[in-house]
């Protein structure tokens, strides 16, 4: 995506630089030497340039903010899925000691689930 949008403005700032250079030109007075001219076309051609790179180094600093964030919900995502499940666990622990219950009379298959429930 971020390759396609900066061949997008490279492509667009040669677009602008040659349509300056290929637009008619008006016959140009004689008080304004042909140099002259040639001296504005490439200032605007510079000036374009300038543009393309500004625009090209703010692409990549909205990438870098992008792929940061995206880190950032990528771990955050992974925490919560973490907590989920640790409570999934106490969660299960708690109904398999939930499984005994001491009463004043047990049988021996009680006494033994009760056993391994509070020795694990």
């Amino acid at each position: 995506m971020l390759k396609q949008k900066q061949l997008a403005a490279v492509l667009l700032g040669l677009a602008f630089a040659t349509a300056a250079i290929a637009q008619p030109k008006s016959v140009a007075p004689a008080s304004q030497p042909t140099a002259a001219l040639d001296a504005a076309t490439q200032a605007r051609m510079k000036e374009a340039e300038e543009k393309l790179a500004r625009a090209a180094e703010e692409e990549q600093k909205r990438g870098a903010v992008l792929k940061a964030y995206e880190e950032e919900q990528a771990e955050r995502q992974k925490q919560l899925a973490r907590e989920k499940e640790e409570r999934d666990a106490r969660r299960a622990r708690a109904a398999y000691e939930a499984q005994c219950q001491f009463k004043s009379v047990m049988t021996d298959e009680d006494i033994a689930r009760c056993r391994s429930i509070h020795r694990n």
